[in-house]
């Protein structure tokens, strides 16, 4: 309703609208985790922030089990979720 209202009163100020609208979905499940850490790094942001995310990305596994068959993947990429098609 946000932007319905706001292309309204611009269509009515005469103003040019462009909307751009990007479809994001999945795209963590192909993010590599040490390119966010390097921007997160190279960026100068606040130092408390890099250390959660990094310590967010340490040591995550993907465990898929099936009835007796164990297996573990060392993550670097993506969501947990998402990456279990790697270990099939």
């Amino acid at each position: 309703m946000v932007v319905k209202e706001f292309v309204q009163d611009s269509q009515a100020a005469g103003e040019v609208i462009a909307l751009v609208i990007l479809n994001v979905q999945g795209a963590f499940d192909a993010a590599w985790w040490p390119a966010i850490l390097k921007e997160m790094r190279d960026c100068g942001g606040p130092k408390h922030l890099y250390k959660l995310t990094k310590s967010y990305f340490t040591q995550r596994t993907a465990i898929l089990v099936m009835n007796s068959i164990r297996m573990e993947k060392e993550l670097s990429r993506g969501w947990p979720q998402g990456s279990c098609k790697a270990l099939a």
